[in-house]
């Protein structure tokens, strides 16, 4: 599992390292606030429609000549994006990397085949904390590398350097990845007759569904957080960096450490609860904030919340259903992540233009209390 970890890590940075060049990228092409949101949005529609392709062809392919070929899929769409000369190529290098992200969901189902039932939580939480430090260093990396100056940003070396990221983290796959088991799955079904397959058994279409609306509350605090902070702190892109930097070592120490031994003593039923409870109090918290301790502990909320949900309500929907469908309903799990990511910054930028700056955080840390109340006899019936 070390050297899938390793893969992910690797990968991850790379993928980290494009967020901060992204809207300073589009506007050199004169892109308007929303084109650059749009671009941001391209990403999760492309991942929305592979993640279920990529997760059934690996149950019946194997898993690792999937990772091999997202991975290659992954540095051509960053060498696209390095010599974008246009906005439309711009939004065309990036809706290929997101058909390409195919393996994040493929080495989820990895995951599986290699760990016993029991342990499946713990070895998510290690899965979430590579992901996790990615998303640390990466953007850390991508700031440096864009520059200081937003007016000429530096295009080229992120891209290139994400590129040969993933192109490591290819060879690394190449040399020492080994197939876990090659599983036979019909995979003639289309990709809405999967989701409607998922969504009719009960119990996994209320995780499910529990996953898609926790993500569109995260959506909506990720998107959002940094206008919030700016009209409540005046703070700029580095405060934020910053902040979100000690938000993602919250979030890796939670599932990298602490996971394994609290599932092993609450189980991972309790601890998806605590987590969606968690979670909304995060985001209620930065709705009450006045002073910036305020945010931070909410934010610190928010990551650890987050921490304890993920892991564990993967583990209750992959448990739900037999060996062969893994990948099949890590696909779906991802396409309802994805499909979440696009549907949260929409629904948050409307309350934060038209209602105002606090009432994506206080709606959605409703939300979240009112699905948990109403989920809540599901989550407890998945162990």
């Amino acid at each position: 599992m070390f050297v899938l970890l390793l893969v992910v890590f690797i990968d991850l940075v790379g993928f980290g390292i494009i967020i901060p060049l992204l809207p300073f990228y589009a506007e050199t092409f004169n892109a308007s606030p929303q084109k650059v949101t749009m671009l941001m949005a391209v990403y999760s529609l492309s991942q929305f429609i592979s993640a279920p392709i990529w997760g059934g062809l690996s149950d019946k392919y194997g898993r690792r000549i999937i990772i091999w070929c997202t991975l290659f899929g992954t540095v051509v769409a960053y060498v696209l994006l390095a010599f974008a000369e246009s906005l439309s190529a711009l939004f065309i290098a990036r809706s290929f990397a997101g058909l390409m992200a195919g393996n994040i969901v493929v080495a989820q189902a990895y995951i599986m085949d290699i760990t016993e039932k029991g342990d499946r939580a713990k070895a998510m939480g290690y899965f979430g904390a590579a992901f996790g430090l990615g998303f640390i260093i990466g953007p850390a990396v991508g700031g440096i590398l864009t520059g200081t100056d937003p007016n000429n940003p530096s295009v080229f070396l992120p891209p290139i350097a994400a590129a040969i990221l993933s192109f490591i983290a290819l060879i690394i796959a190449l040399m020492s990845l080994k197939e876990t088991k090659i599983l036979i799955n019909d995979f003639r079904k289309k990709r809405l007759q999967n989701l409607i397959q998922a969504l009719s058994a009960p119990n996994l279409r209320y995780l499910i569904l529990l996953f898609f609306f926790v993500t569109i509350v995260f959506a909506f605090m990720e998107s959002t957080f940094s206008l919030w902070s700016e009209r409540t702190f005046f703070w700029g892109a580095q405060q934020n960096g910053y902040l979100f930097a000690f938000a993602g070592i919250c979030g890796a120490l939670v599932q990298g450490v602490l996971i394994g031994p609290l599932v092993k003593r609450f189980g991972e039923s309790l601890l998806c609860f605590l987590g969606c409870l968690v979670l909304s109090f995060g985001m209620l918290g930065i709705w009450l904030s006045a002073e910036i301790i305020h945010a931070v502990l909410s934010m610190m909320l928010i990551a650890v919340g987050l921490g304890l949900f993920l892991p564990t309500v993967m583990a209750l929907i992959v448990n739900i259903v037999s060996e062969d469908r893994k990948g099949w309903v890590l696909g779906i799990t991802q396409s309802s992540s994805a499909l979440a990511r696009i549907i949260g910054p929409a629904l948050a930028g409307g309350f934060f233009e038209f209602i105002d700056k606090n009432s994506p955080y206080l709606i959605g840390g409703i939300f979240l209390l009112l699905v948990l109340v109403i989920f809540r006899k599901y989550i407890f019936k998945s162990n």
